[in-house]
């Protein structure tokens, strides 16, 4: 499978159309993304958002239910399951990663499906630089 995996945040602010956080010829990528049916988020990204709307950390202007359903309606974002595949993966990453499980969920993911993932992410992204993913900071 060729495509992109959002980073929670990426997804978050894309969604958002955050132009602070998502540059205008970032936006027109991950457009692009998803006219092409390329652009894909992980389960664990939406366990993330919804603790962040719980702690109230963020607000989404809606419920996360509904923010999920704007998100993969018409299969705009393709929503990936955690299998119990990517599940393993994530405890057998190569390298050194840190120990967060989400990023390792995500970087299992990425490896799993042959996605880039899209992040900001230092760490990540040194990951991705160490060759262990293809990882990408628009």
């Amino acid at each position: 499978m060729n495509g992109y995996l959002l980073d929670t945040h990426y997804w978050i602010w894309f969604q958002m159309a955050n132009a602070h956080e998502v540059k205008t010829n970032a936006r027109a990528q991950l457009l692009e993304f998803q006219l092409a049916k390329s652009l894909f988020l992980s389960a664990i990204s939406v366990l993330e958002a919804a603790r962040l709307v719980a702690y109230g950390q963020i607000d989404l202007l809606m419920s996360i239910d509904k923010f999920l359903i704007e998100a993969t309606r018409d299969g705009g974002l393709q929503l990936l399951p955690l299998t119990t595949q990517i599940l393993i993966e994530s405890t057998r990453l190569p390298g050194e990663i840190h120990r967060d499980s989400a990023d390792r969920l995500l970087a299992g993911t990425a490896r799993e499906h042959s996605l880039t993932l899209v992040t900001r992410d230092k760490e990540l992204l040194a990951y991705g630089r160490r060759g262990h993913i293809n990882a990408l900071k628009l």
